[in-house]
């Protein structure tokens, strides 16, 4: 089941309704949903929208798509070509019908009217306003369309100036009610609401202004959301009897993965609602009450959830690697939450600290792994998956499983995902977008701190190390010599420095060029890395100028070091075609093991030992370099 913002009242309705009948009848449920609250043309909304990609369309036996509830028209036109491109499964649609795909709608062509009749007929209004949604939502232009059929069906002449364009949701209530009340020549009697959201809204600014309702304007709804029976007053809405139209969804499903013919279109009719807030009625408080209470209840678990995001948003800022999130997503402390499996799926790639993989292009990687596991309420363990898998193999149960899927993202750089499982029937909390948004936050703290980690050790690196052959410069050299000196004086045990020095590099560099040279003096450091023991510090302290150290080494092992090292440039020289030879002079000094000689004055003496080796060579003629006359 593909659909957004499943906190809403609608939406939940329609997942407990659905996971109600999955778990009677024996199937495994997903729901991939996100969040528009964040807006739709931003990163944010593109990051929302990239769910869509995660869906491994193949692997389902059939959709229901709520395709209503997505704000971004290219997402949803994109999510059909998938479905259609890569499945050929039944698919329904809920709502609003999509092409030839066989769907299930609520019957509201009367229901806008009756309410507008209902103002004429029982209050004698005849000024009666609108407050539509969006200009070019379609179920906006829809009830529009009916709130004129009701005028003309009563004799009202429709005026422009009486419609106020909303957002289906509460931001323009303030300068709506101030337009209806103050701003219009004459205030209108009555104001139709194309939503819930936006009566409710409505009636409390009108309330704020000082305007009775529905004294002096009466309102009326659209959805029947659980808000209305708990406003003062009481909101007159229209009901969509959303249990059935879930119910229906499936039973269509199962007909079409059956192979039986269902009809394309099928309707619930809708009612009317009469309460409070279009005048009629006396309230019924003790019923009031019941619901208040629960309401009460509901607001102060959500106060409690927002405070428990707060610190988790505290303690997020403290953890060093992402395997740790789990352990700060607070969902273990609230026994009240229904949570039984929790697993945060973060995409695999390059490096070796999570967030491993990170992109803003849509789409997610071919490979998973579960950092943070929550198995029946246990911090647990998983292997990597493949994405078409969805859950780790750990996650696999014998009854059958209901998922909830949530892109795990920050603005349009996507890390994951959020696979979450409820016991028994239930659905995500109401400020569950806001754990997601501070989850994905977190993420990309941690990917900025690694960033900034690898830039400085990179910039450390750079600052110890000789960039042409990669061993230490001479300012790592000084730390690492110095280091090992210290330790071997501690352990007392001895400790050896050779000093290497290459033969003629100025005569391969004028007759062959500097590009030459650079090959010979990176076979020097290729030379010394070979020989070189575990622990050994190599380093380019010069041009042509080498220096080694290494703990624990006596005469026959700083021998067999400079064996290593000379048949390694013996093997070079033999294999390399060049017209030229790379060798060195060498001569080294071994620290005794009571240290009673400096590190400086050690690196003099080997020093002189490498001079006397190459005034010797360089006298006996057997420091040349050039191919030709060595042979």
């Amino acid at each position: 089941m593909i659909l957004c913002d499943v906190a809403n009242h609608y939406q939940e309705q329609v997942c407990r309704t659905i996971t109600s009948c999955a778990l009677a009848r024996g199937y495994n449920i997903a729901y991939f949903s996100s969040f528009t609250c964040y807006g739709i043309d931003t990163k944010n909304g593109r990051g929302e929208a990239n769910i869509i990609n995660l869906v491994p369309y193949e692997r389902f036996d059939g959709f229901i798509i709520c395709h209503d509830t997505f704000a971004n028209e290219e997402a949803v036109k994109q999510m059909f070509g998938y479905i259609k491109e890569r499945t050929n499964v039944p698919v329904v649609t809920l709502r609003r019908p999509w092409q030839d795909y066989p769907c299930v709608l609520a019957e509201s062509s009367g229901s806008i009217q009756e309410i507008v009749q209902h103002f004429v007929d029982v209050h004698g209004f005849d000024r009666i306003a609108f407050m539509s949604g969006p200009m070019d939502h379609p179920d906006a232009k829809i009830r529009l369309a009916q709130y004129k059929e009701g005028l003309e069906s009563r004799g009202i002449s429709y005026e422009e100036k009486l419609v106020f364009y909303g957002d289906f949701w509460r931001k323009r209530s303030k300068e709506a009610a101030r337009y209806f009340a103050l701003e219009l020549p004459e205030r209108p009697q009555a104001v139709v609401c194309a939503n819930d959201y936006m009566a409710i809204s409505l009636c409390n600014e009108l309330i704020h202004l000082g305007t009775l309702v529905p004294e002096e304007i009466a309102i009326s709804g659209f959805d029947d959301i659980w808000e209305t029976s708990v406003n003062m007053p009481p909101i007159t809405t229209v009901t969509m009897k959303v249990e059935t139209m879930a119910k229906m969804a499936i039973d269509t499903l199962e007909k079409m993965m059956r192979k039986q013919e269902v009809p394309s279109v099928q309707t619930v009719k809708t009612e009317s609602v009469i309460r409070n807030s279009c005048g009629c009625t006396g309230m019924d408080f003790r019923s009031i009450v019941k619901r208040r209470v629960r309401q009460n209840k509901e607001n102060e678990n959500i106060q409690e959830l927002v405070n428990s995001n707060m610190h988790m948003i505290v303690e997020m800022s403290e953890v060093q690697c992402a395997e740790e999130l789990v352990q700060h997503v607070r969902i273990l402390e609230n026994r009240d939450n229904h949570v039984q499996n929790l697993f945060i799926c973060l995409g695999e790639g390059r490096g070796t600290a999570f967030p491993k993989y990170c992109s803003t292009e849509p789409g997610y990687p071919g490979r998973f792994k579960a950092v943070g596991n929550v198995i029946s309420r246990r911090i647990t363990e998983t292997e990597s998956y493949d994405a078409s898998d969805l859950l780790p193999r750990e996650a696999t149960e014998r009854e059958p499983m209901v998922y909830y899927f949530f892109p795990l993202h920050n603005l349009d750089r996507t890390f994951g995902y959020v696979a979450i499982n409820y016991k028994g029937v239930h659905s995500c909390e109401k400020t569950f977008h806001s754990w997601i948004a501070i989850l994905g936050n977190a993420l990309e703290n941690l990917r900025l701190r690694n960033e900034s980690r690898m830039l400085l050790e990179e910039l450390n690196n750079l600052y110890i190390h000789d960039a042409l052959t990669g061993l230490r410069n001479r300012r790592g050299f000084e730390y690492g010599s110095q280091e090992l000196y210290e330790r071997s004086q501690k352990d007392g045990k001895t400790m050896v420095i050779i000093s290497i020095d290459m033969d003629n590099l100025k005569i391969v560099n004028d007759q062959f060029g500097h590009a030459q040279g650079d090959v010979a003096l990176r076979e020097i450091a290729a030379g010394l890395e070979y020989a070189a023991r575990e622990g050994d510090v190599c380093a380019r302290v010069g041009g042509d100028e080498f220096l080694v150290v290494g703990i624990d080494y006596d005469e026959e092992q700083a021998q067999q070091f400079l064996e290593r090292f000379k048949s390694h440039l013996d093997r070079f020289n033999e294999d390399s075609g060049l017209p030229y030879l790379v060798i060195a002079s060498y001569g080294y000094y071994i620290v005794p093991e009571d240290h009673a000689i400096s590190l400086a004055a050690a690196i003099v003496k080997s020093d002189r030992c490498l001079y006397d080796t190459k005034r010797d060579k360089k006298a006996r003629g057997l420091d040349m370099v050039l191919r030709e006359n060595f042979d």
